[in-house]
């Protein structure tokens, strides 16, 4: 699996379009997830398990980068809808949702990528004597 054409069709599902001046930061969060998953697993390369594993974690490194620099640009945009309009005595109210504004839900995304399931590396752990 070539994990970088991977992560670029993984941020495009997330609307993200990835241009040639963000190859470099996201070749970068790629050996840092990797890295991470080495040293979680105790092995000399990440397993093919958990290549997908490995994506979601370098994504998400690369989005919370660009989110906390303000690089994301007009891509996402965090402004809460309008939950009600009223005018005169006509008072109209929309279901928003109790999971958290938007922004709120983009970052448990990201926090869910970035920190996988400890069972799921757990299961490809290797045991140093």
């Amino acid at each position: 699996m070539d994990i970088l054409s991977t992560a670029k069709e993984r941020l495009a599902a997330f609307g993200y379009k990835v241009t040639d001046n963000d190859n470099s930061a996201l070749e970068y969060n790629i050996r840092r997830a990797e890295a991470y998953l080495i040293a979680q697993t105790n092995q000399k390369q990440v397993p093919d398990g958990l290549e997908y594993v490995w994506v979601d974690m370098a994504v998400g490194m690369f989005l919370a980068d660009k989110k906390a620099t303000g690089a994301l640009g007009d891509t996402y945009t965090f402004d809460a809808p309008v939950k009600s309009v009223s005018e005169g005595d006509t008072s109209v109210t929309f279901a928003i949702s109790d999971a958290g504004s938007a922004e709120d839900q983009f970052n448990a995304v990201i926090s869910k990528m970035i920190n996988p399931s400890a069972e799921v590396i757990a299961a490809y752990r290797k045991l140093v004597w």
